[in-house]
């Protein structure tokens, strides 16, 4: 195997992003490599660390952080029927979405999309009013410190190279909107997900096919020719007679019944014939 086959075999194997460097035009392409065994005790060290001086300075844990939400009145039983409700409603709606017949209108497909993106906007927002406090639990904390120290060491150039020579290094990064970037990524795929897969929901994707299907319907409309217009005559015909009122014309006009005539009818064929008269005899 050659050089050229090393490096194609390297690149197939990792983990791609694009992201636009100040004062570059082009957006460049960045990996995520595998990290070795000393790269994830490190990253342990830094997430026992972490979490070490969490407690040291009376920050909460995430049950602790829990029962104190439970004695505020965030989350209750209510709050807990909100949310099973949410999740229901969305995996209905995604269920209608994905079984959707193939003769389906546009507009119920669209309908149905959007319906799905509100429910899951819903469930998020219901969601962040936990989420948000336990993001600053000693166990939240200390598994960001885990990923920084995993992106520092993970994140690399074309060419094999990593991007930053150390944890402080990274730290100390100016690019902030780069490093902020780069553990995203590394989150994403330390939990299988794709850098898009937000743009591969399943309503994203039926909202997508049908502005597709919409543009290529009007670029289709303006490729085809420009026919003339054809001026239709109007042929005005006389007006019909009415029917009602010449059937109630009839009904109340009233009809002569025919003249009785004595005898038997004419041109009988019982008709009685005249008897003929007796002759004289002649005398001489």
């Amino acid at each position: 195997m050659s050089a050229v086959d090393d490096v194609k075999e390297i690149l197939e194997t990792r983990r791609e992003f694009t992201f636009e460097v100040p004062g570059s035009n082009d957006p460049q392409q960045f990996y995520i490599g595998t990290p070795t065994g000393e790269d994830i005790r490190k990253a342990d060290w830094e997430y026992s660390k972490i979490y070490a001086q969490a407690i040291t300075d009376k920050l909460l844990t995430q049950s602790q952080m829990t029962d104190a939400l439970k004695d505020a009145g965030i989350i209750s039983s209510e709050y807990e029927q909100d949310v099973e409700k949410a999740r229901i409603n969305l995996g209905a709606e995604l269920f209608r979405l994905e079984n959707l017949m193939d003769d389906a209108s546009d507009d119920e497909k669209e309908s149905t999309a959007r319906e799905v993106g509100r429910l899951r906007d819903e469930l998020f927002l219901l969601n962040q009013r936990v989420n948000g406090p336990m993001a600053n639990t000693c166990e939240n904390l200390a598994e960001d410190a885990r990923t920084d120290f995993l992106t520092s060491r993970i994140v690399e150039k074309p060419d094999g190279n990593d991007v930053w020579g150390d944890y402080e290094e990274y730290r100390l990064d100016e690019n902030t909107a780069f490093t902020v970037r780069a553990r995203f990524e590394v989150m994403l795929w330390m939990q299988g997900l794709e850098s898009n897969f937000l743009e591969n929901t399943p309503e994203q994707k039926t909202l997508r096919s049908i502005a597709l299907t919409q543009l290529e319907e009007e670029a289709a409309k303006e490729a085809a020719p420009d026919l003339p217009e054809v001026e239709v005559e109007t042929i005005e015909l006389p007006d019909a007679p009415v029917v009602e009122e010449a059937v109630e014309e009839v009904v109340e006009k009233p009809v002569a019944a025919p003249k009785k005539t004595r005898g038997r009818p004419k041109g009988s064929k019982n008709k009685s014939k005249p008897k003929p008269k007796p002759k004289t005899p002649k005398v001489d």
